[in-house]
């Protein structure tokens, strides 16, 4: 097996090497790091510290944003909304070159972790003196592997069944979300389920909307993903097997609608009925909402099957670039600290890392989209029980060759055996491509 621990870095990319004594090229390097320099953390005429912030859009809110100037008076914050928010950070990054004071990182945090050296670590600034307030296994995300704390905890994504009601009636399952959850604990229950819903809909519904579905949300609840701690590959082994075999298991019942997510054609199915259940992240809330709005009132959500899992969340990190990392970190802090968490949740259904914000009772408020059920103690519950998994640069590398291999089981009915060794073939080949 080749080695698949090797360090990668983002600056590497645009690296130069020339002559030592080449003052010409001296003077070209030195433009990008004024330019650099000139644009984090100065400070104008009035005195006033200045730091640039880029977000996307809802990530964070942005009347909190407009308060950052009346709370930190000697503070001006440039905020920039970012579209195609990755590729320009790591551009940036790449070029050591317009790098922003303070900016987002989504779930893909892991994919920082060989450029540590781009961010402060957040200890020294503070952060071990709040770390009590956050949940332990999104604090933990925010470490790189050698210890460095490079991201500070935003939102998470807890995960749960969302179910339709009526459907479940009709299959003569139960409806209300805390008999369905005692009912419905594991995955052989939830294929159990599937199967009695599809013979009473004669086929016209399904409570899994794709196999990959089943694979995906399974490895939402595990503390193991694809590496361990010391970065070695360990997909090939039992307990990633049991996931996989699970999937299969649905696919050889044939329970599910084979309908893709993030589809026209999945919007459709939700909204028609096709597709009665799914598991899916708290933020899952608002797209069904959309994608299927004549539906209100007809869904429920209940604890997922299988137990606690997350899909999701994002950080906040301060780069090396900026002249200021200690007012920046204060920034950061004030952002996300319980209450503000609290109008994040409120305002932009951001699910909070700060347990103290659940005991808010402007948290808990029926749902009429979900027939008047308060589903926030569900996922408050729920967010406060996930496992401490560790994460890679490499896991989406690795992942791929897995989603690849389900899908052409699912749509192309290719053997389960085959699918199996190659996408260990499939993942190896594309991790040494990293």
């Amino acid at each position: 097996m080749p080695d698949l621990t090797r360090k990668r870095n983002i600056g590497s990319l645009f690296s130069l090497q020339a002559p030592a004594k080449s003052v010409l090229c001296s003077l070209l390097m030195l433009v990008p790091l004024l330019t650099t320099l000139a644009a984090c953390g100065v400070t104008n005429s009035g005195g006033k510290i200045q730091l640039t912030l880029w977000y996307w859009d809802r990530s964070i809110d942005d009347n909190l944003i407009a308060q950052v100037g009346k709370v930190f008076p000697n503070i001006q914050l440039n905020a920039q909304k970012i579209s195609d928010y990755d590729n320009k950070v790591r551009t940036a990054m790449a070029g050591h070159n317009g790098v922003p004071d303070i900016l987002g990182i989504n779930s893909n945090v892991a994919t920082y972790y060989p450029d540590e050296d781009q961010f402060y670590d957040l200890r020294t600034l503070g952060a071990n003196d709040v770390q009590s307030q956050y949940l332990p296994w999104k604090w933990q995300l925010g470490v790189a592997p050698d210890g460095k704390m490079i991201a500070f905890p935003m939102d998470t994504g807890p995960t749960a069944l969302f179910y339709r009601a009526d459907i479940f009636a009709q299959a003569g399952l139960p409806t209300d979300p805390q008999q369905v959850s005692a009912q419905i604990k594991t995955w052989d229950d939830y294929l159990q389920a599937a199967q009695k819903v599809k013979t009473a809909t004669n086929g016209k519904s399904f409570l899994i909307d794709n196999i990959t579905t089943v694979y995906n949300q399974m490895m939402a609840q595990s503390a193991r993903q694809y590496f361990d701690k010391s970065g070695k590959y360990i997909g090939d082994q039992a307990y990633m097997k049991q996931i996989w075999d699970e999937a299969v298991k649905a696919h050889q019942m044939d329970v599910t609608a084979k309908v893709p997510m993030w589809t026209t054609e999945w919007n459709q199915a939700v909204s028609q009925g096709l597709i009665a259940s799914f598991v899916g992240a708290v933020w899952m809330k608002q797209i069904l909402e959309e994608a299927a709005p004549d539906t209100k009132g007809k869904w429920r959500i209940a604890y997922a099957p299988g137990g606690a899992g997350n899909n999701g969340g994002s950080f906040l990190a301060i780069s090396k670039y900026c002249q200021y990392p200690k007012e920046a970190f204060e920034v950061v802090k004030w952002l996300q600290s319980p209450q503000n968490q609290l109008t994040g949740y409120n305002e932009l259904q951001l699910y909070p890392s700060t347990p103290a914000t659940f005991d808010n009772q402007s948290m808990y408020k029926p749902e009429a989209f979900f027939g008047n059920e308060d589903t926030t103690p569900i996922f408050s519950t729920i967010v406060k029980q996930v496992p401490i998994f560790g994460v890679s640069p490499d896991d989406g590398a690795a992942g791929t060759g897995f989603s690849d291999q389900l899908s052409l089981m699912e749509f192309q009915n290719k053997n389960p055996d085959q699918a199996w060794k190659d996408a260990q073939a499939e993942s190896q080949r594309l991790l040494t491509l990293q």
